[in-house]
């Protein structure tokens, strides 16, 4: 099996931001766990934006992989809208 990063698996920032954006991931279920969609969303958003930097030093190496990152940076974006669109249904303050 591949690792996740492609040809970037000896790169070591992009090692680091692959391994960050995961841990921002698991954060972000903790917080929804918790009740915390806004802080959920946030978490979500800084791991879409890190799949999308991916998905940019990717590109002119592999562009099937680099449009499966777009893809998570799209699946991403919709799940923190999901949390926002929550935060607001509990009555929680919406971030601008």
């Amino acid at each position: 099996m591949s690792h996740s990063l492609g040809p970037l698996a000896s790169n070591l920032t992009a090692y680091a931001i692959y391994s960050t954006a995961q841990t921002e991931m698991r954060h972000a279920y903790k917080l929804i766990e918790a009740g915390d969609y806004l802080g959920a969303a946030a978490e979500i958003e800084s791991a879409a934006h890190a799949a999308e930097v991916l998905a940019r030093a990717t590109s002119d190496l592999d562009a099937e992989r680099a449009e499966r990152w777009l893809r998570v940076v799209a699946a991403r974006r919709r799940f923190a809208e999901q949390a926002r669109v929550r935060a607001s249904d509990t009555g929680l303050p919406v971030a601008a």
